[in-house]
């Protein structure tokens, strides 16, 4: 029997880029049209072809009141009987309130939670919400199995695997599902439901699920299992040419995979039928530093790889081996030479506050960095504060630190910060100094001048190569430095004389 299928994944938690100090004032709202919830996307596309009637409600960049009006109206009138959540940790709260609210006005609404925060904290969420049921891990099978089984007068969730639920104040967690291991079975994922703004221009793909590393701020592996799984050439190219005619405004697609260079013959082979196919659309990806190859590099460049963006998150050799990079500093360099005669943009993930950090490990970073920006110069405008998520190792270091445990995972808090060997201010101060020294953005500020001076003549040849990054640098720096008024009169100005 068929059913009105409400999804939703709710606004995020408002956390500034360089702190959580802020706290929840109102949910983060931005612009960003870069990503989308691939994995909603292909719920979404799975129900559909179970004959199901579904609607998807992707609210991350919403403030809090807008998301809970948009959910309350769509509820009026759609009159779902499921809604799933995606719970995230950095949603989690927007999420508990609506909840709430669905259950205590529309208590005939079955509703059902996964995602990653709702697979590894599932105990304690069906503890607090014990009408709810979790879908663990992948949810495209589970999830129509239990839609199947909900309109069933004798319902057993006993006999579906990859579920847990709450059974008279205890917690039943069923058999866990088997991976989808033939990737090519899925149909596509509904993209038609990000792409109702023109203002869309990038697509979201996944060619392939899983990541075999277990770097010790990541919980992918949780559900991962640390197992790769690839979808074949041609399903992948049958998808972009796909996205590709239908949404004619769509000028990139972001590849998400967390190891898209696993495989560098499977790369190979992609870019040799992006390049047959004469497509023409940008692609940005990320990956490892290794296994990369000149081949793979050449070839990417070929396909219109534009942007790549490799992890490395530190540059201090301890840091790197005591958060399982499973990467060294050659490894590094070898990646960044590879790269160095492409036309590829190529930038780096950096993490201040791993464990273990120190103003000599900011330091030691930064220097390595430059190093590399003499290779090829990479384009760096953050770094990001350790962020402390439910099933990592980071996690797991904090608890037993006596700096967090479970239960604040069910407070209105924000994600918090790794402050168990530094300060929220110290961490701050370590960012301040590592993009002084790496940053091109800082370049034209007294401090960040000082710290870069003797890789002027690196810089100012990238800027002369790249004058967006030149034009974007003078509105950052003129905003900062200007009175605000002064400042929108000059761009009121500037706008005029176009």
């Amino acid at each position: 029997m068929s059913k009105k299928i409400l999804l939703i994944s709710t606004n995020f938690e408002e956390v500034s880029l360089i702190t959580a100090s802020k706290g929840r004032l109102g949910g983060l709202k931005t612009t960003d049209t870069s990503h989308y919830p691939i994995g909603l996307a292909y719920l979404h596309s799975c129900l559909e072809l179970d004959g199901h009637k579904v609607q998807t409600l992707f609210l991350n960049n919403y403030d809090d009141k807008e998301c809970f009006d948009i959910v309350k109206k769509t509820i009026e009138k759609f009159l779902p009987e499921i809604v799933g959540f995606q719970v995230l940790t950095a949603n989690r709260i927007s999420t508990y309130q609506l909840i709430d609210y669905i259950h205590n006005k529309y208590s005939e609404i079955n509703i059902l939670i996964g995602g990653i925060h709702a697979t590894i904290m599932h105990r304690q969420l069906l503890k607090k919400f014990p009408y709810v049921i979790a879908v663990l891990g992948e949810g495209e099978i589970t999830f129509s199995v239990l839609a199947k089984e909900l309109s069933n007068s004798n319902l057993n969730l006993h006999k579906i695997d990859g579920v847990a639920f709450n059974e008279g104040g205890k917690i039943i967690r069923t058999d866990s599902r088997k991976l989808i291991e033939n990737l090519d079975n899925l149909p596509f994922p509904k993209h038609e439901i990000f792409f109702n703004n023109t203002n869309r221009i990038t697509g979201c793909i996944l060619t392939a699920r899983g990541c075999p590393f277990n770097c010790s701020f990541c919980c992918l592996d949780i559900l991962s299992q640390r197992k790769v799984r690839l979808r074949s050439v041609a399903n992948i190219i049958a998808e972009i040419e796909w996205m590709i005619n239908r949404f004619p405004q769509m000028t990139n697609i972001w590849i998400h995979d967390d190891t898209f260079f696993i495989d560098n013959k499977r790369v190979v082979e992609l870019c040799d039928e992006i390049i047959k196919r004469k497509i023409k659309i940008g692609f940005t990806c990320s990956g490892r530093m290794k296994p990369l190859s000149q081949k793979m590099v050449n070839k990417l460049e070929q396909a219109n790889i534009k942007k790549v963006l490799l992890g490395l998150e530190s540059g201090d050799e301890g840091i790197l081996k005591s958060c399982h990079k499973a990467i060294t500093q050659q490894d590094v360099i070898n990646a960044i030479t590879l790269f160095s005669k492409s036309e590829i943009s190529v930038t780096v993930f950096l993490i201040v506050g791993l464990p273990g950090e120190t103003l000599k490990t900011i330091l030691e970073t930064a220097k390595f960095v430059k190093k590399l920006q003499k290779i090829k110069y990479l384009y760096l405008s953050e770094a990001a504060i350790l962020t402390v998520y439910p099933g990592t190792e980071v996690y797991e270091i904090a608890k037993t630190g006596g700096m967090i445990d479970d239960s604040y995972w069910l407070t209105d808090k924000p994600t918090p910060l790794f402050t168990l060997e530094n300060s929220e201010e110290q961490l701050i101060k370590f960012k301040e100094i590592l993009l002084n020294h790496i940053s091109v953005d800082r370049f034209f500020t007294p401090a960040g001048f000082i710290k870069q001076f003797k890789m002027a003549p690196y810089v100012i040849k990238y800027i002369l190569n790249h004058r967006s990054v030149l034009k974007n640098i003078l509105h950052k720096t003129f905003k900062t430095i200007l009175p605000r008024r002064i400042f929108e009169f000059l761009i009121n100005t500037y706008k005029k004389l176009l």
